[in-house]
């Protein structure tokens, strides 16, 4: 009997350790597997929630609505910078599109945890795979984090949040590490993570797909600036450009006009004029930049391009105020300084491709590649004209409504669509077409 016995508690006993017993286990710790739950609860929607906004962020920032963001605070601590890096997206996805749907599985998991109080199958495949997935989230965050502050240079504080709690998830796992099932095994480990793959794949998916469908739109103008006109395909109405401009905004061809010439790109005699206005230290401002290069090369010869400054700098702007791009107006004054000697375009490309690294000493390093003197650089920094014609650009978009960078207006239309290729060249072809 006591043989019997004593083998049937044994049995019992291992089955709880193994967290295959039909009973959840005995707290061995203050920390109980409610507070667990609720803890972990609580830290995934905090999660999602800042997942969110971050993707919500990004959206803005490609579509050219997001210099009021919170989380732009200087040239370090700036969404936008973050948003502007190679490493924002993965295969065309954002991050924030991963990040829900790492705590949605999270979130998932908590729930099946809570449902099955451990026990059996589910339990111990929901407690182990929170735990495997806790951790790979920290990993993540600590790559994304030296990327950000050693490569970008810059950190966004939404995404370091994030940061946070995935952090504050593993000291969570830490202390209820008493309530995990053990031993971990393959199968629950597999399929807890094969979950969270099958969620992040259908993002991902839905995310492509609702991009695509939004790109096939026509592009977007400010509403008071468009007319609705009947399209043949569907009979359906569509905004698009005005016939005559909404607003006249004047362009200086000249050394010798208004404050100074106004250095564009592509056919002068152009019915389709392109005016945007950017500030160096823009990170969107830099994206912008790269897209306009291949729209230059595709329509050089039926639009016209006209670059113009409105630094986000107190030095030369007066709506600033405090310290947000400081270098903004010194190299603007450089740029046109390389300008004077026909080195607008390349000091331009050098400047957006360094400005992350914006100094005062990088602005004249790039002015040097391009072939300026340092007594030419000298003369262009004390220059009165120069400073008016900075000015007079900020005045044109205080007149236009402009409060951010970049700004884009197609013949006096203000563009607020997608400022992707395709897009700006869907904007531009209706202008064509109107133009004829």
């Amino acid at each position: 009997m006591s043989g019997r016995g004593s083998s049937g508690h044994g049995s019992s006993a291992e089955s709880q350790s193994d967290g295959d017993s039909r009973h959840p286990l005995t707290p061995t710790s203050g920390f109980s597997f409610s507070m667990s739950l609720f803890l972990d609860a609580a830290l995934a929607l905090l999660g999602l929630a800042l997942s969110a906004y971050a993707l919500r962020h990004h959206l803005a920032f490609k579509a050219g609505t997001s210099a009021d963001a919170v989380c732009n605070v200087n040239d370090r601590v700036s969404c936008d910078a973050v948003a502007a890096s190679q490493y924002s997206e993965i295969a065309g996805v954002p991050l924030g599109v991963f990040g829900i749907a790492f705590f949605a599985v999270l979130l998932l998991l908590n729930i099946v945890r809570t449902a099955s109080a451990r026990s059996g199958f589910l339990g111990r495949m929901s407690s182990q795979g929170h735990a495997v997935l806790v951790a790979s989230g920290v990993v993540v965050s600590v790559v994304l984090a030296v990327i950000s502050l050693v490569i970008v240079k810059s950190f966004c504080l939404v995404c370091s949040g994030i940061y946070v709690v995935c952090l504050l998830l593993a000291v969570s796992l830490h202390l209820g590490r008493s309530q995990l099932a053990r031993p971990f095994r393959v199968l629950p480990v597999v399929t807890g993570l094969a979950l969270a793959a099958v969620v992040t794949a259908i993002s991902a998916v839905s995310y492509l797909e609702f991009t695509k469908a939004a790109a096939s739109r026509p592009p977007a103008l400010n509403p008071q600036s468009a007319q609705t006109i009947s399209s043949p395909p569907g009979n359906q109405s569509v905004p698009q450009l005005p016939q005559q401009p909404m607003r006249v905004i004047p362009l200086a061809r000249t050394a010798y006009s208004g404050a100074g010439e106004d250095f564009r790109y592509g056919n002068e005699q152009a019915k389709v004029i392109i005016h945007e206005f950017v500030d160096f230290q823009c990170p969107a401002c830099a994206v912008l930049a790269s897209t306009i290069k291949t729209l230059k090369d595709r329509y050089g010869s039926r639009v016209l391009f006209v670059f113009r400054n409105y630094p986000l700098d107190q030095a030369c702007n007066k709506n600033i105020r405090g310290k947000f791009h400081e270098h903004s107006c010194l190299i603007a004054t450089i740029a046109r300084c390389a300008g004077q000697y026909g080195k607008f375009w390349e000091y331009q490309e050098l400047a957006f491709a360094g400005h992350a690294s914006a100094s005062a000493e990088n602005a004249e390093k790039w002015a040097r590649a391009v072939g300026l003197s340092q007594d030419a650089i000298a003369t262009c920094k004390k220059s009165p004209d120069i400073l008016t014609k900075l000015k007079d650009d900020v005045e044109v978009a205080d007149s236009l409504g402009v409060t951010g960078t970049p700004a884009i207006f197609i013949n006096g239309a203000v563009y607020n669509g997608d400022r992707s290729v395709d897009a700006l060249s869907a904007a531009i072809e209706f202008a064509l077409a109107q133009a004829k």
